[in-house]
């Protein structure tokens, strides 16, 4: 079970996201506890342009599992070494605030395998539990994706009070 929809590859424009992958780096080196693991190499960092349906999130992150992820990699960006895509609509993720973005790298980062292997990491129910922890226990509530004004994940030096999940 990964974060993916059907994509019309024809009808979708990829190009490759600088302005993502310098937030994962971000992400990566201030919450290390959480993904660390994760070799940023693997993942292919995309904006898409083109039809969206209005029900589809602004970003998708899966991995080679997936056809569309493959076609991505394989032939858009003719690599052999990735084995993931993070990729978000461009004009949705432009009106997004900054915390916003980091909240969705940082979930969407979260959600690689730590085998590495294309695979997902499976969600806790609907989502990861210590982020539904976090936001609760910060006022937010669960459903903290359709909500504005989130805490940054990267402003000020200390890192948030996430819990690091037991299994880890």
């Amino acid at each position: 079970m990964g974060y993916f929809w059907f994509l019309n590859i024809m009808e979708t424009t990829f190009t490759e996201s600088q302005e993502v992958k310098e937030l994962a780096e971000k992400l990566q080196e201030k919450y290390f506890p959480f993904l660390g693991y994760i070799d940023l190499e693997l993942v292919c960092f995309a904006e898409m342009d083109g039809y969206k349906s209005k029900k589809a999130p602004v970003y998708s992150i899966s991995g080679i599992t997936q056809g569309w992820v493959r076609d991505i990699i394989f032939h858009k960006f003719n690599s052999k070494e990735k084995r993931y895509c993070l990729a978000v609509w461009t004009e949705e993720w432009s009106e997004l605030q900054k915390s916003k973005k980091e909240w969705i790298v940082f979930k969407a980062l979260y959600s690689i395998s730590p085998s590495l292997d294309g695979k997902m990491r499976p969600v806790d129910v609907q989502d990861y539990g210590f982020i539904i922890d976090f936001f609760v226990r910060s006022g937010i509530g669960p459903y903290w994706e359709i909500k504005d004004n989130l805490p940054s994940l990267l402003n000020g030096d200390e890192t948030l009070p996430l819990l690091l999940p037991l299994d880890e």
